[in-house]
């Protein structure tokens, strides 16, 4: 059936459908979501010159050819002496199933989170959570929409203390507002800080959320459920590979995106990290250092890298069922700060094996001598076994 006669009766399981009969009889290896970039490069520079096509899309000129050929059959493209554009039918299937061209650009979504500062729950440093600045939720919600990753997708975020599922609720929200949106995406939230979960219910009540530890594989219900994959992982090879486990029980198809987040490591731990990407079967498209920023992240230095990744065909988890190894930072480089109240002068030890775990629960049993709430760090050094909890008095 011809797109641009009878377009009307295409929804977006319908445009999968068309997307992946394209594909196949183009033998394009890129499969259905080749397609779709090829279809969302024209809707935004159309008529291009098949070269200029090729050239964007980054596929070989008799591939991009083919590819034309068989939407041209359908009815959805047509060549102009300028360039490929799309017909009638071709641009209403494009934004059935893309959204608009040229709503790329997140502008006054930072106003609209001024609020969630507040409205994130304080960071555990044991789970290695640090607070990505607004600025950098607006770069990640623009990172998602240039990407082709938002309008229509079904997206998981695996772990979301900085709440990124509720900037993107409330772009969404702010399209709706002004009658440019795309079709809606279905945001999914996985995260085993139930704060973080009730958090997200309140800010954005369109987000499905469940508490799960990821230790353990998803649940049957969220996997090969997904386009779109979001995570900001513990900061150890081993919590970026875990979490790129789960991310592949998560995801449908090929050609999956992943979003991944990571601290800037050694050479010797990034090559394991870069290592995990490959043997699960996600390939790096874009690698951007400092892309994120946090609110005063000593275990970051206040910023980490975003790596985009696509799923191949031969994409599976390494990690299999229940992982019970170290994962987060203070399993694997375990640390005693040293803490001086500044009510008495007594020290305190934070961290693990002691009373206190955090600064934060110190701060909010107050010192046991003086019932003050304010603490100064006075020093550090590395746990051992042999060490007892508890404090001493200068």
């Amino acid at each position: 059936m011809a797109l641009q006669e009878d377009h009307e009766e295409f929804g977006v399981g319908d445009g999968a459908w068309v997307l992946s009969e394209v594909a196949s009889a183009s033998h394009l290896r890129e499969g259905p979501e080749g397609v779709r970039t090829i279809l969302r490069v024209i809707a935004t520079l159309e008529p291009v010159p098949l070269r200029v096509l090729a050239s964007k899309v980054r596929l070989p000129l008799p591939v991009t050819v083919a590819v034309i050929g068989e939407l041209s059959a359908r009815g959805m493209t047509e060549r102009t002496p300028n360039g490929v554009r799309l017909t009638p039918g071709g641009t209403s299937f494009v934004e059935t199933m893309c959204g608009e061209a040229g709503h790329e650009e997140t502008v006054g979504l930072s106003a609209a989170l001024d609020d969630l500062v507040a409205l994130r729950p304080q960071a555990d440093v044991t789970l290695d959570q640090a607070k990505a600045t607004v600025g950098t939720l607006v770069r990640r919600v623009n990172y998602l929409l240039q990407n082709d990753s938002l309008w229509g997708r079904r997206i998981l975020f695996l772990g979301d203390d900085d709440f990124v599922a509720v900037a993107v609720a409330r772009w969404v929200d702010q399209c709706a507002d002004g009658e440019s949106a795309g079709p809606t995406p279905t945001l999914t939230v996985v995260d085993i800080d139930e704060r973080v979960c009730d958090g997200i219910r309140k800010a954005a009540p369109s987000v499905q959320t469940f508490v799960h530890d990821l230790r353990n594989p998803l649940p049957d219900f969220l996997q090969h459920r997904f386009d779109v994959v979001f995570t900001d992982p513990p900061y150890t090879p081993r919590g970026a590979e875990l979490f790129l486990c789960r991310a592949a029980e998560a995801v449908e198809h090929e050609g999956a995106h992943c979003f991944f987040s990571m601290g800037h490591l050694d050479p010797g731990g990034m090559r394991q990290v870069q290592a995990a990407v490959s043997g699960i079967g996600w390939v790096i498209v874009e690698w951007i250092p400092a892309f994120n920023e946090y609110e005063g992240s000593s275990v970051l230095a206040n910023v980490s890298l975003m790596a985009h990744l696509i799923a191949t065909a031969e994409i599976a988890p390494t990690l299999r069922g229940t992982y019970e190894g170290p994962l987060y930072t203070a399993d694997v480089r375990p640390v005693i700060r040293v803490y001086r109240c500044l009510g008495c002068s007594a020290e305190w030890e934070v961290g693990k094996g002691k009373r206190w775990i955090t600064v934060e629960r110190l701060k909010e049993d107050r010192c046991p001598l003086c019932r003050s709430d304010r603490f100064l760090r006075a020093r550090q050094h590395s746990w051992t076994d042999s060490e007892n909890p508890g404090g001493t008095r200068n």
